[in-house]
C-alpha cells in the first residue's frame, strides 16, 4: 500500500483538484451514475410538470393581441435658430432616453388615462364583479338589510383593480435596436385589443404635449416670481459693500494695502538684524573659545605682543644651553614673558567686552523691529478680518447680479417659445383587430413543458443526491473520507445463503461457498489489504467501524476464513470487551479469553480456541463485564500482539466501533493497519470520516475502507462505465 501520509494528501477534500481529461470523463460518469440512480425521481418530477403544463395551456380560452407602432421623433426642429434655448431638450437619440419612454407607456398613470377614455371600468372583462360576502348572504337569508358601502369607495376600488388589469394586458417593447416602440395589448375580443393599443399610443402623445405646455406656464410664472425677488436681492446686497467698505476704512494702494508695505520693509529690516546679531553671537562665542580665535588673530595688539614673547621665548632657549633656570638673566626673561601674557590677556578681556557690547546693541535693534512688527501684524489681522467680510459681500453681489441676468435671459427665451411646442413621437401604424388568436400556443406549451420538465427532474436528482450522505461507491469512499476503497463485499440474502437446507450465516457461508461472489470480494479485501504494497507488510490487522451494526464481525471472520483457505496461518482476536461479537459468531462459550490472558491468570495456549469448520484460531472473549483498567493500552496487550505475531501469518483484531468506544484507537497504533467496514447506502460519509480522524491522532496507518451489503445489481447503475457495472457478467464466474 501507498503511504498513508501521502493518501491522505491525495484524497484530502479541502485542497482544489486539477481538472484533468480524466477527470472530466469522470464527471460526466457521475451525472449518468447519478441519473441511473435517481431515474424514477426524475421520471416522476418531469413527468408530472409536463403534465400540468399541456393540461394547464390546453384549459386557457383564446387571447388576441393588437400592436401599435409609436415612433421616437428625435430630430430637432429648431424654429427660432440657436440662439434662443427651449425650455425641455427634445428627446435625445440614445438608449437610456428610449427605455425610459418605454417605461412611460408601461406606467399606470397611462393606463388610467386609457381606462377613463374607454370606459373600461364598466367592462366586465376588466371590471372587477363584487358579490356579496358570506355574512350579507346570511343576512339576505333571514330577512336582514346589510349594510351599504360608499359608493364613492366602490368607484375607486373597481378603478384601481381596472387600471391593474389593463397593465397586466399592455406589453410596451422597442423594435430591435429602432426608434420604433411596439405597443401590444390583447383581450379576449380583438376589437377591443385593438383599441386599447391604439388608446395606449394616443393618450402617451397626448400626455408628452400636455406635460410640455404645463411646464411652460409653470417656467413662466415661476420666472416672474422669481426676477421680482432677485432684482430687490441684488439693489440690498451692492448697497452693502459700499456701506461696508466705508465704515472699515479698506484703503488700498495699487494691488496691496499700506499696512502690507509697511510690514514687508519692517520683516527685510528684521532679517539683516537678525542676521548681524547672529555673526557677532558667533565672534564673542570664539573669543569665548580660546586667545587664538578669529578676533584675537585679527587683533594688532594681540599679534604686537605674541610676536615680543616668541623672541623672548627665543633668547631663553639660546641662554637654557649655556645657564640654569635660576641664572638671573633666565629669570628675568620669564618675568617679561609673564608680564606679556598678561597684556595679551587683557586685551583679549577688552575685545570680549566689545563683542558683548555689539550683541547687546544687535538684540536691542532686532526686540525693537520684532515690537513694531508685531504691532503692524495686530493691525494687519484686523484689516485682513475686515477685507474677509469685504470679498464675502462682493462675491455675493456678483452672484446675484449675475443670477438675475441669467434669469432675465431665460425669462425672455420662455416668452419667445410659448406656442410651438410640439410631441417628440408619432404613431406611423394603428393597431387593427388581429384575424387569430395569439394565445395559448399550444405546441409551445407542450415544448415548455418538457423542457421544465427535464429541468426540474434534473434538478430533483441533483437535490436528492446533495441530501445523500451514505457512501454507496468507491468514489463516494475516496471523496468524503479521504481514503481508499479497498472493497465491495456483497450483500447475501436468506436464499442464497440457504445450502442444503440449511440457512447459514454469511460467515459460515464462504466456507460453504469460498468461490462465490461473497468469497470472491473477501478475497478482494485480503489482496487490497495484505498485499498492496511490497514496502509495508500488514501481519496485524484491526477490523473495526464507526458504528455499531455495521458488519465488522462478518468482514474480519470472513477474512480470517479466506485467508486460512489461502494457507496461511490466522487468529482472529475478540476485542470488543461489550458484545464478544466474534466469539458469539463462533458459537464458542468459554470460562477464559482475552482479558484472562491480560490479567495473567491464564495462558494463550489455554484461551485459544479452534474454528470448527476451517484452520482459524480464535482468543475469545470469556466474560463482558466492564473494567476500569486500560487492557488494551497495557504492556500485556502490546506483548500479547507480539506473541501472536510470531505465532501467526495473520492476526485480525475484531475491535468494538471507533465513535461511540475509545479502545480502538488505543489499539489502533499497535496494528500494521487499520480496516473500516461501512454499510453500504446507510453508514454517513461524514461519520466514517469522523472515525478516521480519530485514529490518525493515535497513529493509526488506514488501509481502507470496506463496503458491506452491497446490492449488486444497484451497484452495477450507480458505478457506470466501472468495474462494478459489469457485475451482472461476473456472475457467470461465481459458483454459487
Amino acid at each position: 500500500m501507498a503511504d498513508d501520509g501521502a493518501a491522505k494528501k491525495r484524497f484530502d477534500l479541502t485542497q482544489p483538484l486539477a481538472l484533468t481529461a480524466d477527470d472530466e470523463t469522470g464527471g460526466l460518469n457521475r451525472i449518468i451514475e447519478a441519473f441511473r440512480r435517481r431515474f424514477w425521481v426524475f421520471a416522476l418530477v418531469a413527468a408530472a410538470v409536463f403534465t400540468v403544463v399541456v393540461l394547464h395551456t390546453n384549459t386557457q380560452p383564446p387571447r388576441f393581441t393588437a400592436t401599435a407602432n409609436i415612433l421616437l421623433d428625435v430630430k430637432r426642429q429648431n424654429v427660432l435658430g440657436n440662439q434662443v434655448e427651449q425650455v425641455f431638450a427634445d428627446l435625445p437619440p440614445d438608449t437610456q432616453s428610449i427605455m425610459t419612454e418605454t417605461s412611460i407607456l408601461s406606467s399606470r398613470a397611462l393606463a388610467a388615462r386609457v381606462v377613463d377614455a374607454l370606459n373600461l371600468t364598466a367592462d366586465p372583462e376588466f371590471a372587477p364583479q363584487f358579490e356579496p360576502s358570506r355574512m350579507d348572504r346570511i343576512r339576505a337569508f333571514f330577512g336582514m338589510s346589510s349594510p351599504q358601502p360608499d359608493p364613492a369607495v366602490l368607484r375607486n376600488i373597481r378603478r384601481e383593480a381596472t387600471i391593474g388589469a389593463v397593465m397586466g394586458r399592455i406589453a410596451v417593447t422597442r423594435q430591435e435596436m429602432t426608434y420604433i416602440i411596439n405597443v401590444s395589448a390583447w383581450s379576449f375580443d380583438p376589437a377591443k385589443a385593438a383599441r386599447i393599443a391604439n388608446a395606449v399610443a394616443d393618450n402617451y402623445l397626448t400626455m408628452q404635449l400636455e406635460t410640455k405646455y404645463e411646464t411652460i406656464a409653470t417656467a413662466n410664472q415661476w420666472l416672474s416670481n422669481r426676477l421680482a425677488t432677485l432684482r430687490d436681492e441684488v439693489q440690498q446686497k451692492e448697497r452693502a459693500v459700499a456701506e461696508y467698505r466705508a465704515a472699515n476704512n479698506l484703503l488700498a494702494a495699487g494691488s496691496t494695502t499700506l499696512t502690507e508695505q509697511a510690514i514687508a520693509q519692517n520683516v527685510s529690516s528684521l532679517v539683516a538684524a537678525r542676521a548681524q546679531l547672529a555673526a557677532a553671537q558667533a565672534r564673542l562665542r570664539g573669543v569665548a573659545a580660546g586667545a587664538s580665535s578669529q578676533e584675537a588673530l585679527q587683533s594688532g595688539v594681540v599679534s604686537s605682543l605674541r610676536t615680543r614673547q616668541a623672541d623672548l621665548f627665543r633668547q631663553r632657549a639660546e641662554l637654557s644651553t649655556r645657564y640654569g633656570p635660576r641664572h638671573p638673566q633666565m629669570l628675568e626673561i620669564d618675568r617679561q614673558v609673564e608680564d606679556l601674557q598678561r597684556q595679551i590677556d587683557a586685551e583679549i578681556g577688552r575685545i570680549t567686552e566689545n563683542l558683548r557690547t555689539e550683541v547687546r546693541i544687535a538684540q536691542s535693534q532686532v526686540g525693537s523691529l520684532e515690537g513694531s512688527l508685531g504691532g503692524q501684524a495686530a493691525t494687519l489681522t484686523s484689516n485682513d478680518v475686515a477685507a474677509v467680510r469685504l470679498r464675502e459681500l462682493e462675491r455675493d453681489a456678483d452672484a446675484s447680479r449675475t443670477l438675475y441676468e441669467a434669469f432675465l435671459n431665460r425669462f425672455r427665451q420662455v416668452a419667445e417659445t410659448s406656442g410651438i411646442e410640439r410631441a417628440d413621437a408619432r404613431i406611423p401604424s394603428r393597431a387593427t383587430a388581429p384575424l387569430g388568436p395569439s394565445a395559448p400556443n399550444k405546441r409551445l406549451g407542450m415544448m415548455l413543458g418538457l423542457l421544465l420538465g427535464v429541468a426540474l427532474g434534473a434538478i430533483a436528482v441533483f437535490i436528492v443526491e446533495l441530501l445523500e450522505r451514505s457512501l454507496r461507491t468507491p468514489e463516494d469512499v475516496q471523496n468524503r473520507v479521504g481514503v481508499p476503497c479497498v472493497g465491495a463485499v456483497p450483500f447475501i440474502d436468506r436464499r442464497t445463503r440457504t445450502v442444503d437446507g440449511e440457512l447459514l450465516s454469511p460467515e459460515d457461508f464462504v466456507l460453504k461457498r469460498p468461490l462465490s461472489a461473497f468469497g470472491e470480494a473477501l478475497r478482494s479485501v485480503r489482496a487490497g489489504v495484505f498485499f498492496a504494497s511490497p514496502d509495508r507488510s500488514v501481519k496485524v490487522l484491526a477490523v473495526t467501524s464507526a458504528l455499531p451494526d455495521e458488519g465488522k464481525t462478518t468482514t474480519a471472520l470472513g477474512l480470517a476464513r479466506i485467508s486460512a483457505l489461502a494457507g496461511s496461518r490466522t487468529v482472529v482476536v475478540d476485542c470488543d470487551l461489550r458484545r464478544r461479537s466474534a466469539t458469539h459468531a463462533m458459537g464458542l462459550d468459554v470460562e477464559k479469553g482475552l482479558t484472562e490472558v491480560l490479567f495473567r491468570t491464564a495462558s494463550l495456549n489455554e484461551v485459544i480456541q479452534k474454528d470448527p469448520g476451517s484452520n482459524v484460531e480464535v482468543v475469545p472473549l470469556a466474560q463482558a463485564e466492564y473494567t476500569p483498567r486500560d487492557l488494551f493500552g497495557s504492556e500485556a496487550m502490546r506483548s500479547l500482539i507480539e506473541a501472536l505475531r510470531a505465532r501467526y501469518d495473520v492476526v485480525i483484531l475484531d475491535t468494538a466501533p471507533v465513535m461511540p468506544i475509545s479502545d480502538t484507537r488505543v489499539l489502533s497504533s499497535i496494528a500494521d493497519g487499520v480496516l473500516i467496514v461501512a454499510r453500504w447506502g446507510k453508514t454517513p460519509g461524514s461519520m466514517v470520516r469522523q472515525a478516521v480522524e480519530r485514529l490518525r491522532t493515535h497513529g493509526a496507518k488506514i488501509c481502507g475502507v470496506v463496503l458491506e451489503g452491497v446490492s449488486s445489481g444497484l451497484l452495477s447503475r450507480l458505478v457506470y462505465d466501472q468495474n462494478d457495472y459489469y457485475n451482472e457478467l461476473y456472475q457467470t464466474y461465481y459458483i454459487r
